[in-house]
């Protein structure tokens, strides 16, 4: 004769603690949650400039995305480093492209529309 399956209290209670930690976390976010991802929209319309600096004899390679609209909003990452100007530039010039929602490189920023003044 078979006996009834039973789970001993230790292993019962595991699977209440479990059952219950994910039954909070699976919930509809608040608009709160989402806050991140909208804050960032405005990457959507940036152009990407590739940066190149020599700092203690390596080559390091930084991106700044630029605001199309407003270029005083900008944001710089820093990406890799090389031990040659020339390698660190190869990699600016393909890790802007495949950073770059325009691939075509259309996005671009001037100096004027900074609207610096001399005072």
């Amino acid at each position: 004769m078979a006996h009834a399956f039973q789970l001993d209290p230790g292993a019962q209670a595991n699977a209440r603690r479990g059952l219950l930690a994910q039954a909070v976390a699976e919930r509809k976010g608040s608009r709160a949650d989402f806050a991140p991802l909208y804050e960032d929209r405005w990457l959507i319309d940036t152009a990407v400039i590739g940066h190149l600096a020599c700092i203690r004899g390596e080559w390091r390679v930084s991106l700044v995305f630029v605001h199309v609209h407003n270029p005083l909003r900008f944001i710089k990452r820093h990406i890799t480093a090389h031990p040659t100007q020339a390698r660190a530039a190869q990699q600016a010039y393909y890790m802007r492209r495949l950073a770059a929602k325009d691939q075509r490189g259309t996005l671009a920023v001037s100096v004027e529309q900074l609207r610096l003044s001399p005072n």
